[in-house]
């Protein structure tokens, strides 16, 4: 399935606007859910959400395996809680498992990365078209 970039505010002093791959997902954890769109990023080794989403699914995010990560923050490492959840891609049907990391650093909001994501489906970026595609692996780690 194919998905436009989106366009967003950038970071430098004229604050262009920048397209990124951005894509809507559910994530769930036992009876709960919920809705988010996370950047699709080849350089993040596991998916990592803000603390504010284990919060509404109802994880104890300190409960967690504890993580530590480099290069998120320039010169930081930030403390990361891993988890069990499941995630969903806007517009398919399955749902696969994967291990998450949770942060309370307010540099991540929702990334999908190497772990969980990437290992699960095909990602093929088209910057230059200014979209991506994504389609499901034929064996993921479903329910």
């Amino acid at each position: 399935m194919r998905f436009n970039y989106r366009k967003e505010p950038g970071s430098g002093p004229k604050k262009q606007r920048i397209k990124r791959p951005r894509l809507q997902v559910r994530l769930f954890y036992g009876d709960k859910h919920q809705d988010m769109i996370c950047l699709v990023d080849s350089g993040a080794d596991d998916c990592m959400f803000h603390s504010s989403i284990a919060n509404l699914l109802g994880i104890e995010m300190e409960k967690g395996r504890y993580k530590p990560y480099g290069g998120i923050v320039a010169g930081h490492t930030i403390d990361a809680y891993l988890h069990s959840i499941e995630l969903q891609v806007y517009g398919f049907s399955e749902r696969i498992k994967i291990e998450a990391a949770f942060t309370d650093s307010s540099g991540v909001d929702g990334l999908l990365g190497q772990s969980g994501f990437f290992e699960n489906y095909q990602v093929i970026f088209e910057g230059y078209y200014g979209r991506f595609e994504i389609n499901p692996h034929p064996n993921p780690a479903r329910e």
